[in-house]
C-alpha cells in the first residue's frame, strides 16, 4: 500500500454503522474536544454545549461525509481526513490515541472520533441537504437515485482520465485512491483513458463494477485499509503495492503516477 489515504465510502460506512448502533437516541452527557483546531464553524464551548442533553437520532453518510441530524435541531457532521475513525469506547474503557472528539453517553460508553494526522474536520450544521450544496458534492455513488442515466450524465464530456473523473467529489461522492484503482481493475479499463472516449458498453461495466465493488467492500467488511484482505477473492487490493501481482492473470502490477497520486494497474488486464 502506498500509505494511508483518505477513508472511503465503504470505511465511513461501517463507522455509519458504529454510530448506529452505538450511538444513536442515547443522552450525550457531554462533548470533550481534546483538540480544537479538528472544530469547523464553531468553538468548543459552543460545540459542547449543542450537544449537552442532545441525543443524535439519524444517521446519513453522502460520499466521505458522515452526519448524524440532532433532536434539537441541525447535524453532527463528520469527515475523516487522512487517518480519522470512529470508535465507540464501553463504559470505564480508556479512550484511543489521538482521540480528537469524544462524546460521553449518560453512563452508556462514548463515541471517540480519532485522527492521527488531523487531516479532517467536525462540525454541527444547519441542514444536512445545505451542507452537501455548500461543498459542492457530487451524488453519492451508492446513491438508488444515481442510476446509469444519472451516472452517464455526470461524466458526459469530461475529456479527464477515468481515474481522476471518479475520485472528483464534485462528480461522484465517496471514492478514492484505493478504490478507484479496485473498480478500473474489475471493470478492465486503464486508469489513464479519458473519460468521454470510453464507449457506452464501456461505461456501463463501469457504473455497474463501481457499486458492485464498493457493495462487496461494505458487505465483507473490508473497507478500512487494515481489513482489505476481506475483499473477494479476486481482488486488486490485497495485492495493491511493488511487487503485488496481479490476482487475475499473474503479472506484475504496474505502478504508475496521476495527478499526483500513486495507483496500480495490470499491464495485460488493463492494457495500461
Amino acid at each position: 500500500m502506498d500509505g494511508r489515504v483518505v477513508p472511503e465510502l465503504p470505511d465511513v460506512e461501517g463507522f455509519k454503522e458504529v454510530l448506529v448502533k452505538s450511538a444513536l437516541r442515547k443522552t450525550i452527557d457531554g462533548a470533550a474536544v481534546n483538540d480544537a483546531r479538528i472544530l469547523a464553524g464553531c468553538s468548543t464551548r459552543t460545540f459542547a454545549a449543542q450537544l449537552r442533553g442532545a441525543k443524535l437520532m439519524a444517521a446519513r453518510r453522502h460520499g466521505k461525509y458522515l452526519m448524524a441530524s440532532v433532536d434539537r435541531g441541525g447535524w453532527l457532521v463528520l469527515h475523516f481526513g487522512m487517518s480519522g475513525a470512529l470508535h465507540f469506547i464501553p463504559k470505564s474503557a480508556e479512550e484511543p490515541p489521538f482521540t480528537r472528539v469524544r462524546i460521553d453517553f449518560a453512563n452508556d460508553g462514548s463515541l471517540a472520533y480519532t485522527n492521527k494526522r488531523m487531516i479532517g474536520r467536525v462540525s454541527l450544521v444547519k441542514d444536512a441537504a445545505d451542507f452537501v450544496a455548500r461543498e459542492k458534492l457530487g451524488p453519492d455513488a451508492l446513491d438508488p437515485k444515481f442510476d446509469f442515466q444519472a451516472f452517464k450524465t455526470a461524466v458526459a464530456g469530461i475529456g479527464r482520465n477515468a481515474k481522476s473523473v471518479l475520485m472528483d467529489q464534485q462528480i461522484i461522492a465517496g471514492i478514492g485512491n484505493i478504490f478507484s484503482d479496485e473498480i478500473l481493475f474489475q471493470a478492465r479499463i486503464t486508469p489513464s483513458a479519458c473519460m468521454d472516449e470510453l464507449s457506452a458498453s464501456e461505461l456501463e461495466r463501469l457504473f455497474l463494477t463501481m457499486r458492485e465493488v464498493l457493495k462487496a467492500a461494505i458487505v465483507s467488511g473490508a473497507g478500512s485499509e487494515e481489513f482489505i484482505e476481506r475483499m473477494p477473492k479476486g481482488s486488486l487490493l490485497p495485492e495493491r503495492k511493488q511487487g503485488g501481482q496481479c490476482p487475475r492473470c499473474g503479472s506484475l502490477l504496474k505502478m504508475f503516477k496521476l495527478g499526483g497520486r500513486t495507483g496500480y494497474c495490470c499491464p495485460h488486464c488493463q492494457n495500461c
